[in-house]
C-alpha cells in the first residue's frame, strides 16, 4: 500500500504510531480511552475475521458501529486486510440505506448483531461483529489497488452517487494537514462530525496518522454551542472542526475560546458578524470529489461579512473557467479543481465520472467540474459566489433537489412536486401539487414522515406550499422567481 513516491498510506502511517508509542492515547469517548496498541490490535482481530470469512481485497466492506474508538477500529481493520470502507451510521433513515448497500454491495457488514444494514444489503454479505474479534498483531498491510472509502453524496438524478477516495489523495490530505497545522503526539483533537460526513475522516485519521489523540464529542453538543467552550477545556482539546453552521453559532455564543489553538471550519458559506475572538481559525472548502479539501483560507480577527474560501491547499489547484477557457482575474465563472487531491471516481458508474472528472482540450490534465460558482479577489482569493446549477447547502452537507423530489414523487397523492432553497426563510420548501386533501397541516405532517424514513435529516423539507400547478416560464421551465414569491 506504499505509494509510488514512496510516502505511507494512512494505514501505514498509524500503524508505525502503534509501533513508535504503542501505550499513548488514539481516542477518548465518555471517558473509555483506547491506546494505539488497543487500536490496532482491534483492527487487526476485525482484519483476520474478514479475510477468514472469505472477503476479497478490494470489495467493499459496510461499517456500522455508533460513534467512537469502535468506529476506527472497524475502519483501519478493513484497510488492513484490503477493502473498501463504506462508513454508515446507525440512524441512517432505512430506505436511504437499501439505496446505498443495493449500489455499493458489500462483501462484509462490520458491525452488531443482525437487524442493521446487513438485513436490507443484498447478497447476504457476511456478518463480522466486531465485539466477538480476538485482538491480534497487525501483519503486513494487504495491497488494495487504490480504493480506501466511499462517500455516498447527493444525486440529481434522485439516487445518491457514491464517491470513491483512494489510498493516494488521503495521506497526501493527512500530511499536508499534519503539517500544515502542526500535529504532534501531544496534541488533542475533537470529533463532532456525523460519521457519513467526509469531514469525520478529515478530523480523526490525520491525527492519528500524526501520533495524537481524538476525542468523540457527545452528541448533544452539536445542540447546545455554548457547551463546547466547557468540554473543550474539560478534555484539553486544542485543535478542533466544526461545520460552518456549528462555528458560526459557537462564535456567537460560545465560551473559552482560548483553549484552542486553532479552530478548522467548512462545508458552507462562512459569514461573521464581528470578527472572531480565536487565536487561529481557518476556513476550508472542498467537494467529497476533491478528498475533503480542496481550499483553505486564514481567517483575520477583524474579518466580516463573507469570508473567502482562499487558495488551493498542497495537494490541489484551482481554476476558474467559463466553459473550457479560463476567466480572467476578478471575472465569476466555475471553479475546477485538479491535482492529487482528485477521488478516483464514481462508484460503478463510468458515465458521471466521466462528466465530472474531465480532462481539458489541449490539456492531460485532470479537473474535477465542483460547479460551484466563484471569483479571484484582489489578492488572489477564492470567493465563493453560489451554484451554477440547483445544487444547495443544508447545514454543510451537499443536497441535491432532484432527490428530494424523487422521493417525494412517489408519496400517496403527490402529482408534482419542485423542491428550493427559500434564501428569505433559510429553509428548504417543498412546492406540492395533490395530496393536500385532509389539510395542509395534515398533508405537511405525512409528508414529512414519508420524507424522514427515506431521506437524511439535512433533506427533509422544513416548508411545505401547497399549489394547484408549478408555476412555469414561457420556455417550459420551473419559474423559481414565482416560486418564491409563493406565500
Amino acid at each position: 500500500m506504499t505509494h509510488r513516491n514512496g510516502a505511507g498510506s494512512v494505514p501505514e502511517m498509524v500503524l508505525a504510531q502503534a509501533r513508535r508509542q504503542p501505550d499513548a492515547p488514539a481516542a477518548e469517548y465518555l471517558g473509555e480511552r483506547t491506546t494505539y496498541r488497543q487500536l490496532a490490535g482491534r483492527a487487526a482481530g476485525i482484519a483476520a475475521e474478514l479475510t477468514r470469512s472469505g472477503v476479497r481485497p478490494g470489495a467493499v466492506v459496510a461499517v456500522h458501529t455508533e460513534r467512537g474508538p469502535g468506529v476506527l477500529a472497524a475502519q483501519l481493520g478493513v484497510w488492513l486486510m484490503g477493502g473498501v470502507c463504506l462508513t454508515l451510521p446507525s440512524d441512517l433513515p432505512r430506505g436511504r440505506l437499501e439505496t446505498i448497500l443495493t449500489d455499493a454491495a458489500p462483501e462484509a457488514v462490520v458491525g452488531g448483531p443482525r437487524g442493521g444494514p446487513e438485513a436490507v444489503a443484498p447478497g447476504e454479505p457476511r456478518v463480522i461483529d466486531p465485539a466477538e474479534c480476538a485482538p491480534a498483531e497487525p501483519g503486513a498491510l494487504v495491497p488494495a489497488g487504490g480504493g480506501a472509502y466511499l462517500i455516498y453524496t447527493s444525486g440529481s438524478t434522485g439516487v445518491p452517487k457514491g464517491v470513491l477516495v483512494g489510498h493516494e489523495s488521503f495521506a497526501l490530505l493527512a500530511r499536508w494537514h499534519g503539517g500544515t497545522y502542526g500535529v504532534t503526539p501531544a496534541d488533542r483533537a475533537s470529533s463532532i462530525a456525523a460519521l457519513s460526513f467526509d469531514a469525520f475522516m478529515w478530523e480523526t485519521w490525520p491525527y492519528l496518522c500524526h501520533g495524537a489523540s481524538v476525542h468523540f464529542a457527545p452528541a448533544e453538543l452539536k445542540l447546545a454551542p455554548w457547551e463546547l467552550g466547557d468540554w473543550y477545556r474539560e478534555q484539553g482539546i486544542g485543535l478542533s472542526f466544526l461545520p460552518t453552521p456549528l462555528a458560526e453559532a459557537y462564535l456567537r455564543h460560545g465560551t473559552h475560546f482560548g483553549q484552542l489553538r486553532c479552530l478548522l471550519t467548512g462545508g458552507d458559506r462562512l459569514r461573521l458578524w464581528d470578527g472572531h475572538p480565536l487565536r487561529r481559525f481557518v476556513n476550508h472548502y472542498g467537494p467529497t470529489e476533491t478528498t475533503v479539501v480542496a481550499t483553505s483560507h486564514e481567517v483575520a480577527p477583524t474579518s466580516t461579512g463573507a469570508v473567502p474560501i482562499g487558495r488551493a491547499i498542497g495537494p490541489s489547484r484551482t481554476m476558474v473557467v467559463d466553459g473550457e477557457r479560463e476567466t480572467a482575474p476578478g471575472a465569476a465563472g466555475e471553479l475546477l479543481v485538479g491535482g492529487a487531491c482528485l477521488a478516483l471516481g464514481y462508484w460503478g458508474n463510468p458515465a458521471a465520472t466521466g462528466r465530472s472528472f474531465v480532462r481539458l482540450t489541449g490539456s492531460g490534465d485532470r479537473w474535477y467540474r465542483t460547479g460551484d460558482l466563484v471569483r479571484r479577489n484582489d489578492e488572489g482569493e477564492l470567493e465563493f459566489l453560489g451554484r451554477i446549477d440547483r445544487q444547495i447547502k443544508v447545514r454543510g452537507v451537499r443536497v441535491e433537489p432532484g432527490e428530494i423530489e424523487a422521493v417525494l414523487g412517489r408519496c400517496p397523492g403527490v402529482s408534482d412536486v419542485v423542491v428550493d432553497w427559500d434564501q428569505d426563510a433559510a429553509r428548504l420548501t417543498a412546492y406540492v401539487v395533490g395530496g393536500a386533501d385532509g389539510g395542509d397541516a395534515h398533508a405537511a405532517s405525512a409528508l414529512t414522515g414519508f420524507a424522514r424514513r427515506q431521506l437524511p435529516a439535512e433533506m427533509v423539507p422544513q416548508h411545505y406550499v401547497f399549489l394547484d400547478r408549478i408555476p412555469m416560464t414561457a420556455h417550459g421551465k420551473v419559474d423559481r422567481t414565482a416560486l418564491v414569491r409563493t406565500p
